[in-house]
């Protein structure tokens, strides 16, 4: 009872799951070699014990990735039983190595039990590498049997084929909570398949993985039917991962399922057996997100033997490679740099000012990853980019709310745009020697002071940096709500800079401006709303 309360109160120091799962491979590698060295029997217990504990607060966790597997990491308990330690010991080395150096990402045979008790860690001397296959995971949604995930992952290995670009593996998970956790949990997993007959709850106890699910709305789940988990699942995924590929197997009818929103659901099946076609689907859709056109039209440009009539002398690398002089800059570069060269005046890779090829598919793509409705690629880096902004929304003589502390390219756009601006002091955080966000009360209180100045309509934009130089994150959703209170028009310009990776993560997506933004979008276009809305104006009025 005592161990066990103890590994519970370790557990929970931890925020991030991914973290206990690095340091709790590391800890029993260290755990399984202080049992194989130990000369006592006293050490030897205390070493064991550690070895159980270990795999134990890693047992609810491995659930949700491919690599080990169950097999292998069901092995590691019965080499303890049996008391094979120097086999635990070598099987336990080689999955570390594997985990951080993600050897097992280009070796398909390391997910062999054998292999991982035998072989050596030593990724480079394994024959059947597959260095130049890309590697993810599927996650399975539903309630099958040990014989029936051991058949599925054989069958789905049998119709891979040299020619394919990629190389997944599958991961299992019993219910609707499981697959939600799954998706938020593992970084791996590019695909999800849904199956009938799924449950809600989920059998895992560790505090720390349902955490994940804190962030959705538990209540909504308690109104879906059964019947309707897998749909219910499919939006769910939608908004957490908006990025992944969904397929549904189902046995209702096409009539049912076709008046059904699935969010990035990608095809519904109703032939459980079909396997390849499903194996394919998954390839397909993977392969489709692989795409980037412009960097593919440049590669196949570098490839074009073109001839220059232009100024510039180091197109093409003549100049480096003809050189008495300098044919180490080649060598240290490489000639793909000078192949990729090209200028507008020499045309093959699209236009920035009127984009119609790469430069535009390439844009439509990005705005899709990023959540916007366009995106344009500019020049010149982020700086000029949010001089363009600036000077694209503000007027001459409009006021201008701006956090003091921002970049100070937006303080030259003020300057050219003609603003007046109102600056925004940040609190300090004088313990670490820095400064943290602009407090929510300090924008509305200068809102409020300008509404009674009788200047409300000539402020135009609210600017702040999210998330600040130091790394502090603004809550967006409620700042936004809370000055479109008082000013319904404000326009909000968020300088996410060093913060365009959250986009591409369920934890930090939710602090993003864009997400934010679609979020009050449908809130207050719901008749819901407006409803409630309607009723606050009324009784507002009735109380003036």
């Amino acid at each position: 009872m005592k161990t066990e309360s103890k590994s519970k109160k370790s557990l929970g120091e931890y925020y991030s799951a991914l973290q206990l799962r690095t340091d709790r491979w590391s800890a029993l590698k260290i755990a399984c070699e202080q049992l194989v060295q130990s000369n006592s029997d006293r050490r030897r217990n205390e070493a064991e014990r550690k070895v159980v504990e270990l795999i134990d607060a890693l047992r609810p966790i491995e659930l949700y990735w491919a690599f080990p597997g169950h097999d292998t990491f069901g092995r590691l308990g019965e080499l303890v039983t049996l008391g094979r330690f120097d086999v635990l010991a070598i099987t336990v080395r080689n999955i570390c190595h594997a985990l951080l150096s993600n050897s097992y990402r280009r070796n398909p045979h390391h997910h062999d039990v054998e292999e991982l008790t035998e072989g050596s860690p030593d990724d480079e001397s394994t024959e059947n590498a597959t260095k130049d296959v890309l590697y993810f995971e599927v996650l399975f949604v539903d309630k099958f049997s040990a014989m029936q995930e051991e058949n599925l992952r054989r069958t789905l290995r049998s119709l891979r084929r040299p020619e394919d670009p990629f190389l997944y593996e599958p991961v299992f998970v019993p219910s609707l909570t499981d697959a939600l956790i799954g998706v938020m949990f593992n970084h791996n997993v590019q695909a999800v398949v849904i199956r009938n007959d799924l449950k809600r709850e989920s059998e895992q106890t560790l505090e720390l993985l349902h955490r994940y699910l804190s962030r959705l709305e538990e209540a909504v789940l308690e109104e879906v039917e059964p019947k309707e988990y897998g749909p219910e699942l499919c939006r769910m995924i939608a908004k957490l991962r908006p990025e992944l590929d969904v397929y549904l197997f189902t046995d209702q009818s096409v009539e049912e399922i076709a008046g059904t929103k699935l969010g990035n659901c990608r095809r519904v099946f109703y032939n459980q057996e079909d396997h390849l076609d499903l194996h394919l689907n998954i390839l397909r859709g993977v392969s489709e997100r692989f795409e980037a056109p412009f960097f593919n039209a440049l590669t196949q440009y570098a490839r074009i033997p073109t001839g220059v009539f232009h100024a510039m002398p180091i197109s093409r690398g003549k100049s480096i490679t003809a050189s008495h002089w300098i044919k180490d800059m080649g060598d240290f570069y490489g000639m793909n740099i000078f192949l990729a060269e090209t200028s507008a005046t020499s045309g093959g890779l699209d236009s920035l000012l009127e984009p119609h090829g790469p430069i535009k598919k390439a844009q439509e793509m990005a705005a899709r990853a990023f959540g916007s409705k366009q995106t344009f690629f500019a020049t010149n880096g982020t700086s000029t980019c949010n001089k363009i902004v600036v000077q694209a929304i503000v007027r001459p003589g409009d006021i201008v709310l701006v956090d003091r502390d921002c970049h100070k390219s937006h303080h030259y756009g003020m300057v050219l745009a003609g603003a007046q601006v109102v600056y925004l002091d940040s609190y300090p955080l004088n313990a670490y020697s820095m400064y943290g966000a602009v407090p929510i009360k300090e924008i509305k209180h200068r809102l409020l002071e300008l509404r009674a100045a009788g200047k409300l309509d000539r402020v135009r934009m609210l600017l702040l940096t999210n998330c600040t130089f130091d790394g502090v994150v603004y809550n967006v959703e409620r700042v936004m709500e809370e000055c479109l209170a008082i000013k319904p028009d404000l326009v909000f310009l968020w300088d996410e800079a060093w913060f365009a990776f959250a986009r591409f993560g369920p934890a930090y997506r939710r602090r993003t401006a864009m997400y934010c933004a679609g979020l009050l979008r449908e809130r207050y276009r719901s008749p819901e709303y407006r409803a409630a809305y309607a009723e606050y104006q009324e009784k507002n009025c009735r109380c003036r």
